[in-house]
């Protein structure tokens, strides 16, 4: 089975379609703007905790948030 890893650029899609700012999503799973830009640039990604809160927060799956490594 291939390995999975977080993918930024459907955070930012998902979220853009949502029409949720980068603000009003890291207000809603209590972190900081820039915590959420850093998600999305893939500097850094969220827990496990987190990315299942960003999933109810944004009403998408976990799995629209993951992609199979390269």
């Amino acid at each position: 089975m291939p390995a999975r890893t977080f993918s930024p650029d459907a955070l930012r899609q998902i979220r853009r379609d949502r029409g949720v700012s980068q603000r009003k999503l890291a207000d809603a799973i209590g972190r900081d703007f820039t915590t959420v830009s850093q998600y999305e640039t893939g500097k850094c990604a969220p827990s496990l905790d987190a990315l299942a809160t960003i999933a109810v927060v944004l009403d998408a799956p976990v799995t629209a948030f993951i992609k199979a490594a390269a």
